[in-house]
């Protein structure tokens, strides 16, 4: 009978502690998801008002801007204009950007302006612009365009564009 008392006590004992922890490891949760939130809020940044203009004759090196992700989509829609520029086929972009073929119509100009930016779940960025271009190039510079950015690597600093797609 005392053999049973003490087992039911170490376990009642040993539920109280589990119990303890439990509840100590909810606030760091709470905590975490917290942080997540102000992390979010932190990225989503006030687009430029800017309408950028490019074209096979003037296509800079540099960014015009200095912030990572739009610079990333500066890139891909220079590479869409002219796909021999330097550094294009280093950069990891989707493989329809440097297709050629006679009846592909690629753009030699394109305007566009950011009008939205969405930081996904998935570690994902969309970046929407309102584009304008001198070609049809498969439905992908008119309209709502938009870029499907994802990190390059753990750190966050570089972003890749993984995707284009358009709304009509």
């Amino acid at each position: 009978m005392l053999r049973k008392i003490i087992v039911v006590l170490c376990m009642l004992g040993l539920l109280g502690f589990s119990c303890s922890l439990l509840k100590k490891s909810e606030p760091q949760e709470k905590t975490d998801i917290q942080n997540e939130e102000v992390t979010v809020q932190k990225e989503e940044e006030k687009l430029p008002d800017s309408l950028y203009t490019f074209n096979i004759e003037n296509l800079p090196q540099e960014c015009a801007e200095q912030n990572e992700m739009l610079c990333a989509v500066e890139k891909a829609i220079k590479c869409t204009i002219d796909t021999n520029m330097k550094n294009c086929h280093e950069l990891d972009l989707p493989k329809f950007i440097f297709m050629s073929d006679q009846s592909i119509e690629r753009p030699t100009e394109i305007s566009y302006k950011f009008i939205n930016k969405k930081v996904l779940p998935n570690n994902t960025v969309e970046i929407y612009t309102d584009s304008v271009c001198n070609a049809k190039w498969f439905g992908l510079c008119q309209g709502t365009v938009i870029y499907v950015l994802v990190p390059a690597n753990s750190t966050v600093k570089e972003w890749h564009v993984k995707d284009i797609y358009a709304i009509e």
